[in-house]
């Protein structure tokens, strides 16, 4: 063993030998620590970096390329059912594998604007308009898939063929297949951006020529008709919610919580209508507003003889008559007050309210006939000319369900809170071992130090120094007060005292050494 090496190791012993049992244990724990510390700091900095081989995979698929990676003996990891993860300095060359296998799956490939590429110059134009339209599918196919809770998603686009001497064109239509993932559910305002955002990715779509299915055969939209369909749904609910939760925060601080139940259905026309009525008044009394009369009167005789010209050469004559006359025409112009009104309504107007009231009576609560019905009728705004109805009911309520959630509530903040007691106590006990383990080693150290001190002022009196070179020994040595100092100082005394007695009788010493070794022979 090399000297440098072995005279590490016997300072290693030294020091060991002499700590004590809690220093030792100090040391075993601060040792153990650092070596816990630099295993995973270790294993931290060399653990591979994971990224997507493939992502949105079929289950045939993913079942292929996870069976040649196990046969590559390459590690990897699955997110999901779809999205294989591999190693970020092995992706590149897994990918190329995976083709040279035949196992790309074909939306890697075979997806989006990538088809445009493929395209030569004797392609046909029925080639290009199906292959756009492909590309066009691809790439609303993966916007789509990049919506949170969207795991796959298809779109089939209908598109209208030109016509050159067609003045009626017809739009362009889409649908749209959602494959959700699991426990996941599509507000109506969700549904609506789907629906406006294929409409606005295709050129002439409208949002009402766009059809949303999920996995189940579920319609989701059917265009604006189904987007108004369920905002109306949304008004309608919201409206009913409102009215119950003032019913019911009346009746809980009349009845107390947990006494009283209500519910309310709406029937609300979402019609807007539009209608006009003219009114025509008459004041009383009735003036004039103009009034014009005339007047005109003739007096006279009638006229002479006269005749008609006969076949003979002869005339007839007739006698005359009186020809006077009167005439008189009034024209009055009256008053006319008239009153044109435009009505609009608005739509969301409520046409009938159903109101249904249910009182606990399990506690003996009475209430009078008739007082909850007339307080909740006030509170909702009931109409009976509208033909609004109200039901108030008294029965025994089942609270089995309410006392067990209670009961399962209480025993988990119980157990939370014993938790956390526990937790306090563990975390005191650590602190108060550490803590323990600190003033023992220092009550050690302070104790050896006393020892040391002790020693020191026997090794001083045994040696008879000068008292006035003790303070300069002592000064020199502070840094040394360890029982390997002790010892080196204990051989350099021996070492002192034998040159001393062989300078004195070199005789005597040379005589005992040839005794010892005659002796060791023998």
């Amino acid at each position: 063993m090399p000297p440098a090496l072995a005279a590490q190791l016997d300072r290693v012993r030294t020091t060991l030998a002499t700590m004590t049992f809690q220093q030792k244990a100090l040391a075993g724990v601060l040792v153990l620590g650092l070596a816990l510390g630099s295993f995973f700091f270790v294993r931290w900095v060399t653990t591979p970096t994971y990224e997507p081989l493939f992502s949105n995979l079929s289950a045939a698929d993913a079942s292929a390329i996870t069976d040649e990676l196990d046969a590559e003996s390459v590690d990897y990891q699955l997110q999901g059912t779809g999205t294989i993860l591999v190693p970020k300095d092995q992706k590149d060359a897994l990918r190329l594998t995976i083709a040279g296998k035949g196992l790309t799956p074909e939306a890697g490939s075979d997806s989006g604007y990538t088809l445009l590429d493929e395209q030569g110059i004797t392609t046909s134009e029925f080639q290009q308009q199906t292959t756009y339209q492909r590309a066009l599918e691809g790439e609303l196919n993966n916007t789509l898939e990049a919506m949170n809770g969207v795991t796959t998603a298809i779109v089939h686009i209908a598109m209208p063929k030109d016509e050159v001497f067609v003045t009626d064109t017809s739009d362009p239509t889409a649908s749209v297949l959602l494959d959700l993932a699991p426990g996941t559910e599509l507000s109506g305002q969700q549904v609506t951006s789907i629906v406006n955002l294929v409409s606005s990715s295709i050129s002439g779509m409208k949002p009402a020529d766009v059809t949303v299915t999920d996995q189940n055969g579920s319609q989701l939209s059917a265009g604006t008709s189904g987007a108004s369909t369920d905002s109306q749904a949304d008004a309608t609910s919201t409206f009913q919610n409102t009215l119950q939760a003032n019913a019911q925060r009346f009746l809980d601080q009349v009845l107390g919580a947990g006494n009283a139940i209500v519910t309310v259905a709406a029937t609300m026309n979402f019609d807007q209508s539009q209608s006009t009525a003219t009114t025509y008044t008459y004041p009383t009394p009735l003036p004039a507003t103009s009034e014009a009369s005339q007047s005109e009167t003739y007096t006279g005789t009638g006229g002479g003889a006269a005749g008609v010209l006969g076949t003979d050469g002869t005339s007839g004559t007739t006698s005359g008559s009186d020809g006077s006359y009167n005439k008189t025409n009034t024209t009055t112009n009256n008053p006319i007050d008239t009153t044109v009104t435009n009505t609009v309504s608005a739509p969301g107007q409520v046409e009938r309210l159903t109101v249904a009231v249910a009182v606990n009576s399990a506690d003996g609560t009475v209430v009078p006939n008739g007082t909850i019905q007339d307080l909740v009728s006030q509170a909702v705004s009931l109409d009976p000319a509208r033909g609004d109805l109200i039901t108030v009911s008294s029965m025994a309520f089942n609270t089995t369900a309410a006392e067990s959630a209670q009961a399962d509530l209480a025993a988990a903040d119980a157990a939370a809170q014993s938790e956390q007691m526990w937790s306090l106590v563990k975390t005191g006990v650590i602190v108060g071992g550490l803590l323990l383990v600190v003033l023992l080693v220092w009550l050690r150290n302070r104790k050896k130090k006393g020892d040391l001190d002790e020693d020191y002022e026997a090794y001083d009196d045994e040696l008879d120094v000068d008292p006035l070179q003790i303070p300069s020994t002592r000064d020199a040595r502070l840094d040394l007060r360890t029982a390997e100092a002790i010892e080196a100082l204990e051989r350099q005394r021996l070492r002192g005292e034998i040159t001393t007695m062989i300078e004195a009788q070199p005789d005597q010493v040379a005589s005992t050494l040839r005794g010892w070794l005659a002796e060791s022979r023998t």
